[in-house]
């Protein structure tokens, strides 16, 4: 019994072990098919995840196209948000949705996914630069220069207020100030207060990412001077057309750093004002930037300098020297040798001041100046450049035709043969004559689509307001033509002017025409005065603000006066004519009565003032001259080549200039460089000097003027503007400098490379111009050898004085066909100049939140 029992246990043993093994096997089963289906799943929720995330790409793509700006609603408002979505093959759907954020200039997208019974959800935030954050934005490796030429008085400055300055390449610094210096020792001499402290630099955020230094110049051998000049400078000079040994500080004048805006502001205006107070010297002294980033006694030498985080910036102990040089022909330069510098000095990385060669000194210097935070060179990150391309074109295009104005052909257009591109000029000489048709725009009586002005001083639409968008394809040229500004009578009161932003985006040139309240001439009253031009600026004193304004373009904008007198094929075929494929110049802008009469001839140097203007334009333009001055704006300049170029314009084939009588020595006259008395062609057809009764000569119709140029500028000269050679252009806004994409679709112009190449002054860029039907005589011992009367203008024919020095090149034997040369001062827009359209994007972190 108990072995049946212990059978029938057995058997129960058994069956229990049986049932749990087949529960086991089944369960063993079971158990696989869900870990395949939580694999499966897995899998899934891993693409899904992916797509999900990678959703934000369409989303951030789409707005790079419109340059962060959010896109129009049906109102030409921004939207406060969007979205887009799709679906993929499989069934697996993705939605991105975009809320714009007016206060903190963030977007928030969020990005939802599903795919069957499965949900991604992330957010990720970008962070959006206006272009009124920056004050200065340059994505060029190339330097960009801060000089000041001649004058005590007037600063060059970058005052940012609150906004940031950033360049990726260097910045150099100059300055041409005069400081006496009688000594003409090592132990430098009192700076000019406040005159030589006339470059200034402040903003909240400070980066030149390629480093900082003051320009150099090469020391040449000093002509014979009455002290001991020559055997100060013996162990650094080079003699005229040797090789270059050394190098020094370029001219004279301090660069003030600061991140004080009240100070910057006020010294500024002490400088314009030559005023004592109320800053004094001692109180800046910290935040002038050092001549040299290494200590020791003038004169430095770099080449033997450790980098030990000490740094010379005794501004009174300068060794600024003023000096001839160049044997006869009297070249003249102004240089801080308290510093000296090899001629390797870049590649050996030993220059002076520059912060990235003497890292230690320049750190020591931004910590005592009070700038750390502040002002970064390679120590701070790079900030990412847009990159310009055809889909931003075409995006703001379709903004501007559904909220703005598109301009395709020419409106209301004039004729100008552009005589100062290097390109019409070669194609001109080679028989194509075609001229251009300009756009002339006048804001006033332009009408944007779907514009609204209430929403202007609505304020509940005050963040949602557009940017607003006038897109031509064409050369254009927009005019101020009255002086309340542009758009005085679309948005005559200052609130809504404040609260729009107008773009102007151009594929062509683009040009800007201001307005001259002053049409009194210097020849006749006030000489020491100058003029005044002003663009989107209020010249008639009646409150009237400027409109926020951004011009995009990849060409550089031209300024035109109010009196341009525009090139037509007429004027080309009469005083630019072609023999055998080379032009031959009957005028230029020095003579240039047809254009020049009441414009150059009767203003001469003049102030254009451009206000609240923001500027992007292409990485490869000029950064230290944005805007090109067409016309004659600039006077005589310091160069020999300009004297001989002067007198072959002003020539006539079978004629000889003769020279000025002298009426203290008879037997001597005055020479030729100075002046001729006037040929008796001046009243033939086709002369090549203006009339008698030209603003050229004002009243003074014995003799052509001194130097062969219009009397305006001597008369400036001479009542008080002492060496000035050209205007000056005061701009307060925003300069952005980005990269263009090189890609080019079919029909398109290549954005990265600027078409318009500017003639400016003599050279020309290699146009076919000759002057070899013009002659001249030269019978001065200054800079050339004599050359007798009737010798053609040809290179050949002018020698340098000084042996071995100096063969005649372009220069002499060319016209100056613009003289746009000018002072450049930018300054901070007012301080509600803000919100004008997005730029940039900057990434953040994206955020998984459930799934």
């Amino acid at each position: 019994m108990r072995f049946h029992n212990k059978g029938q246990s057995t058997l129960l043993f058994v069956t229990v072990l049986c049932a749990i093994g087949v529960i086991f096997v089944l369960n063993s089963a079971d158990i696989q098919k869900r870990n395949y289906e939580y694999k499966t799943k897995d899998h899934d929720q891993v693409l899904l995840n992916e797509v999900t995330t990678s959703a934000f790409a369409v989303m951030e793509s789409a707005l790079a196209r419109r340059l962060w700006e959010p896109p129009p609603d049906n109102n030409c408002l921004k939207s406060e948000s969007f979205s887009v979505d799709g679906t993929l093959e499989g069934g697996m759907t993705w939605n991105v949705t975009a809320k714009y954020n007016f206060t903190t200039k963030n977007y928030e997208l969020i990005s939802e996914g599903h795919y069957r019974d499965l949900k991604a959800v992330y957010i990720k935030r970008i962070k959006v630069l206006d272009v009124s954050d920056y004050l200065l934005f340059s994505g060029s490796d190339a330097p960009l220069t801060l000089r000041r030429l001649y004058n005590a008085d007037f600063p060059t400055a970058l005052i940012a207020r609150d906004r940031r300055i950033y360049t990726k390449g260097p910045i150099q610094l100059g300055g041409n100030i005069n400081r006496p210096n009688s000594m003409m020792n090592w132990g430098g001499s009192p700076s000019i207060w406040p005159g030589e402290y006339g470059t200034i630099i402040q903003g909240d955020r400070i980066q030149f990412g390629g480093g900082m230094q003051y320009i150099q110049y090469v020391i040449p051998k000093p002509n014979p001077h009455p002290s001991n000049i020559e055997n100060l400078l013996a162990p650094f000079d080079n003699a005229v057309d040797m090789p270059a040994t050394h190098r020094s500080q370029f001219g004279g004048g301090s660069a003030v750093i600061t991140r004080d805006f009240n100070k910057a502001m006020t010294l500024k205006q002490q400088v314009i004002n030559t005023a004592a107070g109320p800053l004094t010297k001692a109180s800046i002294r910290s935040e002038v930037y050092p001549i040299a980033l290494f200590g020791g006694s003038p004169p430095l030498k770099s080449w033997e300098a450790s980098d030990n985080g000490t740094y010379f910036n005794d501004v009174d102990r300068y060794s600024i020297f003023n000096y001839g040089w160049g044997g006869a022909n009297g070249f003249g330069v102004r240089l801080d040798a308290t510093c000296v510098s090899k001629v390797d000095s870049d590649t050996t990385k030993k220059v002076c001041s520059n912060s990235e060669h003497f890292p230690r000194g320049f750190k020591a210097w931004r910590k005592d100046a009070g700038l750390e935070g502040t002002l970064f060179t390679a120590d701070a990150e790079e900030i990412p450049s847009p990159k310009l391309n055809w889909d931003n074109m075409e995006a703001l295009e379709e903004d501007a035709r559904q909220c703005g104005r598109v301009i395709d052909s020419p409106t209301n257009p004039y004729t100008d043969c552009p005589i100062w591109d290097v390109n019409y000029l070669k194609k001109y000489a080679s028989g194509n004559t075609a001229c251009e048709q300009v756009s002339n725009i006048d804001l006033n009586t332009l009408t944007l689509n779907n514009f609204n002005v209430a929403q202007l001083t609505n304020t509940s639409l005050k963040e949602r307001l557009l940017r607003r968008v006038v897109y031509t394809k064409v050369p254009t040229e927009i005019r101020q033509n009255t002086p309340q500004g542009l758009m005085s009578g679309i948005l005559p009161n200052n609130p809504a002017r404040k609260n729009f932003s107008l773009w102007i985006i151009s594929e062509d040139t683009l040009a800007l025409r201001g307005y001259q309240q002053d049409n009194t001439s210097p020849l006749s009253s006030d000489p020491g005065r100058l003029r005044e031009i002003v663009f989107n600026s209020d010249a008639s004193g009646s409150g009237r603000e400027p409109i926020p304004m951004v011009m995009l373009s990849p060409e550089r904008v031209h300024l035109l006066s109010p009196h341009y007198v525009p090139a037509t094929p007429t004027y080309m075929s009469t005083y630019w004519p072609v023999v055998g494929g080379k032009i031959q110049p009957v005028l230029h802008n020095y003579t240039d009565y047809a254009r020049q009469e009441n414009d150059g001839f009767r203003y001469g140097y003049r102030t254009y003032k451009i206000d609240s203007v923001s500027l992007i334009t292409n990485a490869n333009t000029n950064t230290a001259t944005p805007f090109v001055l067409r016309g004659l704006w600039s006077g005589p300049d310091s160069t020999a080549d300009q004297y001989p170029s002067n007198m072959c314009m002003v020539s006539m084939a079978g004629h000889t200039l003769q020279p000025v009588p002298n009426p203290s020595d008879p037997a001597n006259p005055y020479n030729l460089v100075s002046g001729a008395q006037m040929p008796p062609y001046v009243s033939a057809p086709n002369s090549p000097i203006p009339p008698l009764s030209s603003n050229y000569y004002n009243g003074n119709t014995s003799k052509l003027p001194r130097g062969y140029y219009p009397v305006i500028f001597d008369l400036q000269r001479s009542a008080g503007m002492g060496g000035r050679e050209e205007s000056d252009v005061i701009y307060s806004g925003i300069r952005m400098y980005t990269n263009f994409d090189s890609f080019v679709p079919a029909g398109k112009k290549n954005l990265n490379n600027p078409t318009r190449i500017i003639a400016d002054t003599r050279g020309n860029g290699g146009a076919p111009i000759t002057l070899e039907h013009k002659n001249l005589q030269w019978n001065t011992g200054y800079y050339y050898q004599d050359i007798p009367a009737g010798s053609a203008c040809i290179p050949a024919n002018f020698k340098s004085r000084e042996a071995g020095y100096y063969v005649g090149g372009v220069s002499e034997s060319q016209p100056s066909v613009n003289n746009g040369r000018y002072i450049f001062v930018h300054t901070d827009p007012p301080v509600d100049y803000r919100n004008l359209g997005s730029i940039i994007g900057v990434d953040q972190p994206i955020l998984e939140t459930r799934n």
